[in-house]
């Protein structure tokens, strides 16, 4: 199992034992996305278990699931439909299923975070549970995602990146949740000045970071600035600058073109150890370790 999957599935428990569970699925994965198919003879829930993971699960069942439990409350999966499942909720079989095919969308928070930034300036999407009809766009765009998975063709990582984002955006606007649209004057004031700061920061992440300097571009009080960006984004802004410095590493890391001590600095941490630790934290892995797992 890659580092991708290893961040979104989480510890399981999962229907087989680890190893056997990917052997039976076919998963296609990028930093964003990673989508699991079940074999068509499909997979038995045996028993009442429950797990917890960071992603996003977005479940479409080609045969419905009657019982599948979400926070303690037990619903149906509609064959055909595409049910939500928000970061950090427990879920599983609440009773014994037999034969059960479907497709599992597993999506990075952080990756669809931002992208509801970019739509609704608030991070921090929950996401109500229901049935969704599954959209022809959506299911063309998986389609296409599988597809250009399997190949080998330069520009095979770009083109997998655009159909991902193609389909976190649609996710969000096609599945109700906590987005609403906002657009007093006030609020877009507020958000092009903090997306001001987003793009210092993406700019700014291989040099010192200073507080004082974001904050004046924000129009804001050093004290405001933190509060007001934390609210948009839901991080502090060194918290979200670590965060862009640590997506730079991993798009650095995904060629062989910087060793990993180039990469740490260029990417602004200030020694190799801090950097290995950071990334270790964070992604599960070492630099290195991640960049095998690439198979670069």
């Amino acid at each position: 199992m890659g580092v991708h999957q290893l961040k979104m599935l989480g510890n399981g428990p999962y229907p087989l034992p680890i190893l056997q569970f990917f052997k039976v699925v076919d998963t296609f994965v990028n930093q964003d996305l990673c989508i699991i198919i079940t074999p068509k003879t499909g997979i038995d829930f045996l028993k009442k278990d429950f797990h917890i993971h960071d992603s996003y699960e977005f479940l479409i069942p080609y045969s419905t699931l009657p019982f599948v439990d979400v926070e303690n409350k037990c619903y149906s999966f509609n064959k055909g439909y595409v049910f939500p499942i928000n970061s950090g909720q427990a879920h599983g079989p609440h009773d014994r299923m037999l034969n059960k095919y479907f497709v599992s969308l597993q999506v990075d928070k952080d990756s669809l975070n931002e992208i509801a930034y970019s739509i609704y300036g608030k991070f921090n999407v929950c996401f109500k549970q229901d049935n969704y009809p599954l959209s022809n766009e959506l299911k063309t765009l998986i389609e296409l995602f599988m597809e250009e998975y399997k190949s080998v063709k330069p520009g095979r990582n770009f083109a997998l990146k655009e159909l991902s984002t193609q389909i976190l955006s649609l996710l969000i606007k096609q599945i109700q949740n906590n987005m609403p649209f906002l657009t007093s004057p006030d609020y877009t004031t507020a958000k092009k000045n903090i997306d001001k700061v987003i793009e210092y920061l993406r700019e700014q992440y291989d040099a010192e970071y200073s507080l004082e300097e974001a904050a004046q571009i924000a129009h804001l009080s050093p004290y405001h600035f933190i509060r007001t960006f934390k609210a948009y984004t839901g991080r502090s802004p060194y918290e979200y600058l670590m965060f862009v410095k640590l997506n730079k590493a991993k798009e650095l890391l995904s060629s062989k073109k910087h060793n990993i001590t180039e990469i740490c600095f260029m990417c602004g941490f200030n020694s190799l150890s801090n950097f290995i630790n950071y990334f270790r934290k964070k992604v599960g892995v070492s630099p290195s370790e991640y960049r095998k797992i690439l198979n670069i």
